[in-house]
């Protein structure tokens, strides 16, 4: 098994939360020695959430609930891609179809420059929620508040469990769009005042790019989802009642999803204005040595004639012959630093 971090070989250790509410609505908070009791009841609903559940832990989930084998295999191999599985129910049995999904929620809070994803495996029946946190995970993720605040009418079971989870998630990812688009504003601004370290903006535009690539490949896939449950693909599942729900979800999804598009262009638009001024100073740059190079090339010329081993040079013989030299140097290097300078090139 490969878990990002210690695995909890515990039942109790690993639990987080197991909360059981009756057919008539009682809550009840249970450990694990009690949850094949919460079972037996009929009508009950299960809200079970572990983190780092060693292998053991996990024949017993197993055993418990009958987690589809691909499933449980897919919790063992660990660092999975985001997806949405639905496992149909065996010939024969009244059960509806199960739920399982793999999400990359956020573990970290910041400012963008500790941003982490987690990775959350949720398998959901007609009577249990199983989430399973890998590796790091958000203490304060409380998709579990959401649920039990849903409406009344909204009971207690699969399909507003799920919202909970999904709109727990969303809620999370969105935050994150402003923390970058700030960022990228402070990195916009440090071009603009074209006093910058080269080196440095580069790395941090390269690095937030990469941050914004990470959200929107977490953001896509739960898009996919959403939208597979609000266009009627599990009728069997998901009620009428709760397509609003789920529509609503898919909604910030969207919006989130043209914001990160968005700040992916702004942040194109900064890097090739980074580029740009870049290539600006650089011409400047050359265009000054260009310029003293000329300036220089004048007494250069003249130096250079004096160093020759000519025999007839008369003005050697002239008392002003020296400072005449001179002067003209100096006037013709001092027209042609006049004439630079009017022309920008110094």
């Amino acid at each position: 098994m490969h878990l990002m971090g210690d695995a909890l070989g515990d039942f109790d250790d690993a639990i987080v939360n197991c909360v059981a509410w009756s057919q008539d609505g009682r809550r009840t908070e249970c450990s694990a020695a009690q949850i094949p009791d919460m079972l037996a009841q009929p009508g009950g609903f299960l809200w079970l959430e572990l983190r780092q559940p060693s292998p053991l832990v996990l024949e017993q989930v197993q055993s418990l609930f009958h987690v589809h084998e691909l499933a449980i295999e897919d919790v063992h191999l660990a660092e999975q891609h985001p997806k949405f599985e639905v496992y149909e129910p065996v010939v024969g049995e009244a059960e509806r179809e199960s739920f399982f999904m793999v999400l990359t929620p956020v573990v970290t809070h910041g400012t963008g420059h500790d941003f982490a994803l987690g990775e959350l495996h949720v398998f959901l029946d007609a009577r249990v929620i199983l989430l399973l946190h890998l590796g790091r995970y958000a203490r304060d993720f409380d998709a579990l508040g959401r649920f039990e605040h849903a409406p009344a009418r909204l009971g207690r079971g699969m399909v507003n469990a799920l919202h909970a989870v999904l709109d727990e998630v969303v809620d999370n990812y969105t935050p994150w769009h402003g923390a970058f688009e700030e960022r990228l504003d402070a990195l916009e601004r440090q071009v603009i005042s074209n006093n910058v370290r080269e080196q440095g903006v580069l790395t941090d535009l390269y690095a937030l790019k990469r941050l914004i690539l990470r959200l929107r490949h977490a953001v896509i896939p739960v898009e996919e989802m959403t939208l597979s449950l609000i266009a009627g693909a599990h009728r069997q599942s998901v009620p009428k009642l709760m397509r609003p729900y789920f529509r609503d979800v898919h909604d910030h999804i969207v919006q989130l999803l043209t914001g990160l598009d968005f700040l992916r262009e702004s942040h194109m638009g900064v890097l090739n204005l980074h580029i740009a001024l870049g290539a600006n100073r650089q011409g400047v740059v050359v265009r000054k040595l260009a310029g003293w190079g000329a300036i220089l090339a004048v007494p250069t010329m003249v130096f250079s004639m004096y160093g020759m081993n000519f025999q007839n040079m008369p003005e050697l013989d002239w008392k002003f012959g020296y400072p005449s030299v001179m002067l003209l140097t100096l006037a013709g290097s001092t027209l042609l630093h006049r004439w630079l300078r009017r022309s920008g090139w110094l």
